[in-house]
């Protein structure tokens, strides 16, 4: 399926004015007193699209670190700026780009989770005008709805970049990898989440002279919501250092915790049908081994020999089984 065929921009456009009169009518009328307004059911993307102090935190660093991406391509200062985050349903998101846009999926490790960079055509014209000694300056066209092989190829070694940029942008707050997968023009085949489910796209502008191009980064929201109520950096190494500190307090309270043991003096093998033939007074001869195990539930932890001491049966301990379960790991010694 060719990106045009996926909806036109004066399709888009004339959704978006049909969207927004319903909304003005929606807005004017008025509940009867004593009645409930019913809930718009573009309502709640709305309410997720809340500031993230953290996402905002990250966006003043990729400004940052985009404008040296950006003097090594463009071979010139070039003013970038970010703007604010927001969030948006993927299905609606993807309706609203142009066409055609170059998609370029992000792999986000350890998180096996998706993200998108996106660029506007007028971006990529200009890498590869400036690439090929122009300034960047002139008009592209927007007669082809997909890129050229030197456009992808330049095209993925600016958003090389960008992800690196991505990764020490977010490493205060998550030790993450970003890797370039695959480029596509076509959301279908770039598709970080369902249609419906949210994402938090940011946005980048960059300012070569008089002209603007764009850049958006598309994370789904179950990689912000873990960072969504940090207020910076610091707020996540605070957070790390309580976890530390609890961690420590939990390993030594667990020591202190009391646990069953059962020893096993012998063990043997019969069959089934010695087993139902079994009846009171039989004998099953058994080998008593010089050393018994026993057992915290099913985890063998000490290895002893069986004995009598002050008066009553006992176990001599001769060795641990398991160091790292009875605490040994943790600088425990017995």
């Amino acid at each position: 399926m060719e990106s045009k065929e996926i909806i036109s921009d004066e399709e888009s456009e004339a959704l978006r004015e049909a969207d927004a009169e319903v909304t003005a009518a929606d807005t004017e009328a008025r509940a009867p007193e004593g009645q409930v307004r019913d809930l718009h059911p573009d309502h709640w993307e709305r309410i997720f699209a809340d500031r993230v102090p953290a996402l905002e935190s990250i966006g003043e660093r990729m400004v940052s670190l985009l404008k040296t991406t950006a003097r090594e391509f463009f071979r010139r200062s070039v003013e970038v700026s970010s703007v604010p985050s927001r969030t948006h349903r993927w299905g609606a998101f993807a309706r609203k780009l142009p066409v055609p846009t170059s998609l370029n999926v992000l792999e986000i490790s350890p998180l096996r989770l998706k993200g998108v960079a996106c660029l506007d055509p007028e971006f990529v014209f200009a890498l590869v005008d400036v690439f090929f000694g122009g300034n960047g300056k002139d008009s592209p066209s927007l007669d082809n709805s997909s890129f050229t092989p030197m456009e992808t190829r330049l095209v993925r070694k600016f958003v090389e970049r960008v992800a690196l940029d991505m990764q020490e942008a977010w490493r205060p707050f998550m030790d993450l990898t970003f890797t370039l997968g695959t480029s596509e023009t076509n959301p279908i085949f770039a598709s970080v989440a369902a249609g419906s489910e949210s994402v938090s796209v940011s946005g980048y502008k960059f300012e070569l002279d008089d002209k603007e191009f764009h850049l958006q980064t598309v994370l789904p929201t179950r990689l912000v919501e873990p960072i969504r109520f940090l207020r910076d950096a610091g707020q996540a190494d605070d957070n790390q250092a309580e976890t530390q500190r609890w961690r420590a307090q939990l390993r030594e309270d667990v020591q202190e915790a009391t646990l069953g043991l059962r020893a096993v003096l012998a063990e043997t093998r019969i069959n089934l049908r010695e087993l139902t033939d079994a009846k009171p007074g039989d004998v099953i001869p058994l080998e008593i081994p010089p050393t018994m195990k026993m057992y915290a539930g099913n985890q063998p932890v000490l290895e002893g020999s069986f004995g009598v001491s002050k008066g009553k049966n006992a176990v001599r301990v001769h060795k641990l089984l398991d160091r790292e379960a009875l605490g040994e790991k943790y600088g425990r010694t017995h």
